[in-house]
């Protein structure tokens, strides 16, 4: 019954509309004049709601237009990141070939360039393996470096891969020498990102942020590499010597290519 009643006053609000319609274009109103006004206001309420609608609708084709635009300018922007990314890298790349160049010009020792590709997830060792092997001329206890100080020796060696014990491993040993007082010792790994420079005197002046550089003696490494600083000294206890605590000169968690040198 309800159902009925929207539907007929719909009629009736449909006919009103045409009729004043018909009166606007034929300038005859077939209304008594009384009844014109009520239906004024009722066709300009109509043509309100009309409007509002309408409103609403472009509204929201604006809106959806936005979100459209929107999407399409965070793409662009996502796009741009990565493209400047990408150039970033190939940068630091370009410098890191040039830096490699550049040791081969003064090591007259040089063999290879090689690219690490693995790392040992042991908390025991620290090994690096690299992409050349036997057929690049790599040889065993060869020494790996960048431009700033080495980063260990070659262990085990493959056709086309090999391993380097990193200066830092507990296993390695490095012969060395404070540059200021040219005292000799020996540099051990601790098993993390520092070693340990071993058999100094306490009788030995040993100032922080000094030196160290290899000294060759061990017939592994070349002479006269920058392998590390001082950061720590401690003389306490009957021991002989002090314990002197070194930074290596190269940050070996940032790694990415090493130049092979022959012994």
């Amino acid at each position: 019954m309800l159902k009925k009643k929207y539907v007929i006053f719909a009629i009736f609000l449909i006919s009103v509309l045409a009729l004043l319609n018909y009166q606007s274009t034929q300038g005859i109103s077939p209304f008594p004049k009384f009844l014109l006004y009520p239906l004024k206001l009722l066709e300009q309420g109509g043509s309100a709601v009309l409007r509002t609608a309408g409103n609403v609708v472009n509204t929201y084709i604006m809106i959806v237009g936005k979100e459209a635009e929107n999407n399409g300018l965070r793409e662009r922007i996502d796009e741009l990141e990565k493209e400047k990314n990408r150039f970033v890298e190939i940068e630091k790349e370009n410098i890191r070939l040039k830096n490699i160049l550049e040791l081969k010009s003064k090591q007259p020792d040089y063999i290879t360039a090689a690219v690490i590709f693995s790392r040992d997830p042991s908390n025991w060792f620290q090994v690096f393996w690299i992409n050349k092997g036997k057929s690049s001329g790599i040889g065993k206890d060869m020494v790996a470096v960048t431009q700033k100080g080495p980063v260990g020796r070659i262990d085990r060696i493959l056709d086309e891969e090999s391993s380097i014990v990193l200066i830092t491993d507990v296993n390695s040993s490095v012969a060395v020498r404070l540059q200021s007082s040219r005292v000799e010792g020996i540099l051990e790994g601790r098993g993390d990102d520092r070693c340990t420079l071993k058999y100094v005197s306490k009788e030995i002046d040993v100032k922080i942020g000094e030196e160290v550089v290899t000294s060759g003696m061990d017939n592994i490494y070349p002479k006269g590499l920058l392998i590390g600083r001082v950061t720590a000294i401690t003389k306490e206890g009957g021991e002989l010597f002090q314990v002197i605590e070194v930074d290596p000169s190269q940050d070996l968690n940032v790694v990415e290519e090493v130049t092979i040198l022959k012994k």
